[in-house]
């Protein structure tokens, strides 16, 4: 007869139990979707996914400062658009203004809407952002980091409309106290500042380009780092049934064999 050491398992016992448990892990994986739940199961997979959960945080931190970058881009878009359109309407008013035939009250009420122009755009360039800071910051302009190494400005320093307030008053003041040639000698510096600020919108529109162009890629890299993370992290479904048949089989063989031991040992006892 055989000596059995009763302070440990035998071996048949201890196989069983070993089975059991990765049939129960596999049970897990199939029930979770997850094949990695702690760093134990696959240390160099499990440090991996922790990498790539700091770059998905990066990613996701980037692409909310895109969205916040995009809302102040679009109202300073429309802002600008509409002090290029107050610059239009100051043009032509200016032109009327010129003509030397036009009597004291028309040329009043010419000055009196161009001074309001002038107020509005005050107002425009005055204006906060969505986020409670100025819309059009003085001197530099508003960046938002979008990526590693990347910012992108968001609106445009108040800066390059600074000659705007200054001509329109000049503007206000020669029609109403100067003569045709010295309104028409305006109609340059306006068309100057006109043009400014239109350059200004356009280079605007380059800039909300790059916004979305980086958006656009930022979420083609957050496809390709969940997949791969997927990879590492997520069970294969097919491959853990299977794996889990094989298990149940390997039990099921080690209960019987070990059911076997177990009747010979008995008998070798009666005998």
């Amino acid at each position: 007869m055989q000596s059995v050491n009763r302070t440990r398992p035998r071996p048949e016992i201890m196989l069983q139990s070993q089975l059991a448990q990765n049939i129960a892990d596999r049970q897990q994986q199939i029930a979770t979707r997850r094949r990695i739940d702690r760093a134990s199961e696959d240390p160099a997979a499990w440090s991996q996914i922790s990498n790539i959960a700091k770059v998905q945080a990066d990613m996701g931190a980037w692409l909310r400062n895109i969205d916040r970058g995009l809302a102040i881009a679009a109202q300073a878009d429309g802002a600008m658009a509409e002090i290029n359109t107050q610059l239009a309407r100051t043009t032509e008013l200016l032109v009327q203004a010129s003509n030397d035939t036009l009597a004291l009250v028309d040329r009043e009420t010419i000055a009196q809407e161009i001074e309001n122009i002038a107020g509005t755009i005050a107002d425009i360039l005055d204006q906060d952002n969505g986020f409670g800071r100025p819309l059009f910051r003085v001197g530099l302009p508003l960046k938002m980091p979008v990526d590693d190494n990347i910012t992108v400005i968001t609106a445009p320093s108040r800066d390059g409309f600074n000659g705007l307030a200054p001509l329109l008053a000049d503007i206000v003041n020669m029609i109403r106290t100067g003569d045709a040639n010295q309104r028409s000698a305006l109609l340059d510096p306006l068309q100057l500042q006109s043009n400014i600020a239109a350059n200004i919108l356009g280079n605007h529109g380059i800039e909300t380009d790059r916004l979305l162009q980086g958006a656009a890629r930022l979420e083609d890299r957050q496809i390709d780092v969940s997949e791969y993370r997927a990879s590492l992290e997520e069970t294969d479904l097919t491959q853990a049934i299977t794996e889990t048949q094989k298990l149940l089989i390997s039990l099921e063989a080690a209960q019987a064999a070990y059911a076997r031991i177990e009747q010979t040992s008995f008998f070798d006892l009666l005998r």
